[in-house]
């Protein structure tokens, strides 16, 4: 991947609003309220949040966090848990791609588990790692002119840019990805004149850019 924004933050917050910035090129804009910091008086903790994605509707917002999914059907007024799997019941939710034609299909990338997969809004999950290096999946990506092509950013064992082509059932490793700790990835379609777009990940070295 060849960077095409240096940053000095070793946060990676203006990374990740680069991204946005091109995402929102074809993307409506969304309007967000603070919610309340529930899990303060009895209800879950979501400490710090990892991923906020909406789904093909616009209807529901997902969002991951350092000890599970959540999810809200009110624009963010109230929160309820989603389990995922129950070998993993305090999953650490790294990155959400949502499919942009179908509101029922939905991919994970967590942090101990690998990749999950639901294709019926979140009533159930399978795992979908098979070919991955690693479990540790630092982003997601959904390539906008292909429901069943994703990218993952995998952090451990054999880390780099992994490829599916089925939907999640197949991974390969593509490239050895970005310098730095990804933040975030985003297929975005812009055409690179070689028949294929643009695969982005911001890290915490910068942004970075690849033909897919």
């Amino acid at each position: 991947m060849r960077r095409v924004l240096g940053l000095k933050s070793s946060m990676g917050t203006c990374v990740v609003a680069a991204l946005l910035a091109l995402l929102s090129i074809s993307a409506p804009s969304l309007g967000l309220a603070a919610s309340p910091p529930q899990g303060e008086g009895g209800g879950f903790a979501y400490e710090h949040v990892h991923a906020l994605v909406t789904d093909a509707e616009g209807k529901t917002l997902w969002m991951g966090t350092h000890h599970a999914l959540l999810r809200s059907d009110d624009a963010g007024k109230t929160w309820k848990e989603v389990k995922v799997s129950p070998r993993h019941p305090k999953l650490e939710i790294m990155s959400i791609a949502p499919d942009i034609r179908n509101p029922k299909v939905l991919y994970l990338g967590t942090h101990e588990a690998g990749v999950f997969k639901t294709t019926d809004g979140g009533a159930t999950w399978a795992r979908v790692s098979n070919g991955l290096g690693g479990q540790d999946i630092h982003g997601l990506a959904f390539d906008p002119n292909s429901t069943e092509k994703l990218h993952a950013a995998v952090r451990d064992g054999a880390e780099g840019i992994y490829r599916t082509r089925d939907g999640g059932k197949n991974w390969e490793r593509v490239a050895d990805g970005p310098k730095g700790e990804v933040k975030a990835l985003a297929s975005v379609n812009i055409s690179t004149g070689m028949g294929g777009i643009y695969l982005y990940a911001g890290t915490t070295e910068g942004l970075f850019r690849s033909p897919d």
